[in-house]
């Protein structure tokens, strides 16, 4: 949780309205967001919160209902391996 202490205010709310959509847990959340930052950071590009609050959003999405639910991370990961991230943009 320490994650979303550190961003502002109004940051921390949209993170809230948008986990509480979904079956994960709040660490990880934490870790499908640092999990994004390093696929982005190694192909040397980044993103602003927003851009990384929606691209979870649809990783989560993707799960759909399947049970068990997969690890955030790894689909993340699966889903930035496959089709990589549009909205980020070269550092």
């Amino acid at each position: 949780m320490d994650w979303l202490l550190k961003l502002p205010p109004q940051e921390q709310k949209e993170w809230q309205d948008m986990m509480i959509h979904f079956a994960f847990e709040q660490d990880e959340w934490g870790e499908a967001r640092s999990s994004l930052f390093a696929l982005l950071q190694k192909d040397n590009k980044r993103a602003d919160e927003p851009a990384i609050r929606s691209y979870l959003s649809c990783c989560a999405e993707s799960a759909g209902n399947v049970q068990p639910l997969p690890p955030l991370s790894s689909l993340v990961q699966d889903l930035y391996q496959a089709y990589g991230m549009e909205s980020a943009q070269e550092k």
